[in-house]
């Protein structure tokens, strides 16, 4: 039996609106201006922590349509009323926009249900919530409280909202007419909380809008690839849902801050920094340079685990050699992209250390081949040497050597691998997803690790036979796993649908026609409310498992700048 843990299986995939920034994360409803939970990432208590209500805030009113402004920033119109959620860049809070059509009441409401900490499943927190107004600042500010508060909630109106009937766990702010803004400030007590709703009504509204529209749209800069605002959506999701500034002030990680994936909060080296990172390289190459320092000096002490805790050590333990070839990979990608820097080299030297010597344990007696323990859908491995991570790690090492000190001794390593696996993973002129050296053999593929983007790293050329004959039968009908439909597709065992990685691959593999049925379903299939998902129906294109999948979005938004204009044999 074998033991695996894969996605739920869902029959209606969830309506949800994310948007926030690098402090703030916010589920917003696609149907109507209301917000079901606001939430940070905690470094001290290694999660997410969520405001949640039923809903938090709502706007009364009916009729609404609801749309975005540069993908990320919801606006709902009524015949009534216009109303825009914004969480600005660079601030830990939110500002509430209601602009009347018409003359009239205006009304938000709020109900608070419960703090929860969340890493895979969510904690309900037994906590109070007292709540009051500061006469200093003019914020109402509301807590959640056991021994110590634990976060904080400050609100400011402009203008005032009259009556003023504030509390907790229920509130109601209403107002003559408008326009109106409402500015809510987070932190972890009173203090900062109220404190921070005055500083953004301070800055206002146009101040704040202005400011995050042109962030937006410098992350989309110099995009010259297909499908311009399906990159947008998905690069801009990932940029603030597969990473987070803590309440502490450090930058972390996160394969994502959705509720709605099943194994969020928590930080995988591999969703964040082979999926993630090359995206965020291109977006903002400043941010990625603090995020890779971050997370080698935090997490690379416990390499290759399954998945970690964002204060570094294993959450869900189980070596994986693409987890720990990552590390490599990922500074090799960023001074590929921005040039020597021999003082990150020496900074990062310790830690990096400390991945070879963790992999090291794990090499062949005799060969230059190294095992894993899962593979890259996190499922227990048949034969343990996976030709994809081994090809993986040769090629981390081959690329970091221009930049490293020892750089002979990299180009050996991987020269001895790639050796290793044309004589040991190639049977019947292709190569194999699994082996042991001289004895059984698995030919599969999953999409999460998979053969295709073997020419794409650098492993291979497309024009190598074995590769054509793999990529072959990875998109062939003798693949098991390989679907078809109108949105066809590659998926594994561990999501027995065509995946949102394979969508990826295919844009990476440089094959024409794979890659174009691939834009064609990022184009036209609903997926997840527009999102690449872990998999998806391959007749009706909806979600099936792994909503809300930040890092994969990013991987997406890669796959589209690096793959455009695919060349090659059209297998």
């Amino acid at each position: 039996m074998e033991l695996m843990t894969p996605a739920p299986i869902l029959d209606t995939p969830p309506a949800h609106l994310p948007t926030g920034n690098l402090e703030v994360h916010v589920e917003a409803s696609p149907q109507a201006p209301s917000i079901s939970r606001i939430g940070v990432a905690s470094l001290g208590l290694s999660g997410l922590l969520d405001w949640v209500g039923a809903p938090l805030l709502e706007v009364s009113g009916q009729g609404w349509q609801v749309s975005r402004l540069a993908d990320w920033i919801p606006c709902w119109e009524n015949d009534d009323l216009k109303v825009t959620l914004l969480a600005p860049w660079g601030e830990r809070g939110l500002a509430l926009r209601l602009e009347p059509k018409r003359q009239g009441p205006l009304q938000v409401a709020g109900n608070l249900e419960y703090l929860g900490l969340r890493r895979f499943r969510e904690e309900p927190l037994d906590c109070v919530f007292p709540s009051g107004h500061d006469g200093w600042t003019g914020s109402h500010v509301m807590e959640a409280r056991t021994h110590r508060t634990l976060l904080a909630l400050g609100l400011q109106a402009d203008p005032p909202a009259h009556p003023n009937r504030l509390g907790a766990p229920q509130f109601v702010l209403e107002w003559a007419a408008g326009p109106v803004t409402l500015y809510l400030g987070l932190a972890p007590e009173a203090d900062g909380a109220r404190t921070t709703a005055l500083h953004l009504r301070r800055v206002g509204w146009e101040g704040l809008l202005h400011k995050t529209l042109h962030k937006l749209a410098l992350l989309c800069t110099n995009y010259t690839g297909p499908l311009y605002e399906v990159y947008r959506r998905h690069l801009i999701f990932s940029y603030f849902y597969a990473q987070a500034d803590t309440l502490e002030g450090e930058p972390v990680l996160l394969t994502s801050r959705s509720p709605h994936y099943y194994v969020s909060g928590a930080y995988w080296a591999r969703d964040a920094l082979l999926w993630f990172f090359p995206a965020l390289l291109k977006a903002d190459r400043k941010r990625a340079k603090q995020v890779l320092k971050a997370v080698f000096q935090r997490q690379a002490r416990w390499p290759g685990e399954h998945a970690q805790y964002l204060s570094g050590p294993p959450l869900y333990p189980g070596f994986e050699l693409d987890q720990a070839a990552a590390y490599p990979l990922a500074l090799a990608r960023y001074l590929e992209a921005t040039g020597p820097d021999p003082g990150l080299v020496a900074e990062l030297r310790e830690p990096l250390a400390w991945v070879f010597a963790r992999v090291a344990e794990e090499k062949h007696p005799s060969l230059t081949l190294y095992r894993t323990f899962l593979s890259p859908t996190d499922d227990p491995v048949k034969e343990p040497y996976l030709t994809y991570d081994n090809a993986l790690w040769c090629v981390a090492l081959e690329r970091l050597a221009p930049f490293w000190p020892e750089a002979e001794a990299l180009r050996l390593e991987a020269r001895a691998i790639r050796e290793t696996l044309y004589r040991q993973a190639e049977r019947n002129g292709r190569f194999v997803f699994s082996f042991e050296p001289g004895g059984t053999h698995t030919f599969s593929d999953e999409p999460a690790g998979s053969l295709l983007l073997l020419p794409h790293l650098g492993f291979c050329s497309r024009q190598d036979p074995i590769w054509q004959a793999t990529a072959l039968w990875i998109l062939g009908s003798d693949n098991p796993h390989h679907y078809k439909g109108r949105f066809p597709g590659e998926g594994s065992a561990h999501f027995p649908f065509p995946s949102g990685f394979g969508l990826a691959n295919r844009i990476l593999s440089g094959l024409m026609r794979p890659a174009g049925d691939a834009l064609m379903t990022l184009e036209q299939a609903p997926l997840d409310q527009g999102y690449a998902c872990e998999s998806f129906d391959p007749e009706t294109g909806q979600a099936r498992t792994g909503v809300g999948f930040a890092a994969l979005a990013g991987l997406v938004a890669y796959a589209l700048a690096a793959g455009k204009d695919p060349k090659g044999p059209t297998v």
